[in-house]
């Protein structure tokens, strides 16, 4: 029970870290790239605006489903080690 306890916070952590760097990366990129892509315009208004506004929004919400998604399995895997176990 104790090495499963391990390998699931282990893989929890990993996801969560890979997670916050693809949160981070996301972040700095719209702050960094905004002053070249503001030269380019799409419908009157700046590319920098649509990938701040609309772009990164949709990778966060990404970052949850995909979270939800990978925490869901490991939690079914998980406990069903721990029924199998019994």
């Amino acid at each position: 029970m104790n090495a499963s306890r391990e390998k699931y916070w282990r893989r929890a952590r990993t996801l969560t870290l890979i997670l916050l760097a693809i949160w981070l990366l996301t972040t700095i990129s719209v702050v960094v790239f905004a002053r070249q892509l503001a030269t380019v315009s799409l419908w009157g208004w700046p590319l920098h605006y649509y990938f701040a506004s609309q772009g990164a929004t949709l990778v966060y919400l990404a970052i949850v489903g995909v979270y939800a998604w990978v925490m869901q399995r490991l939690d079914a895997a998980i406990n069903s080690e721990s029924h199998d176990e019994r």
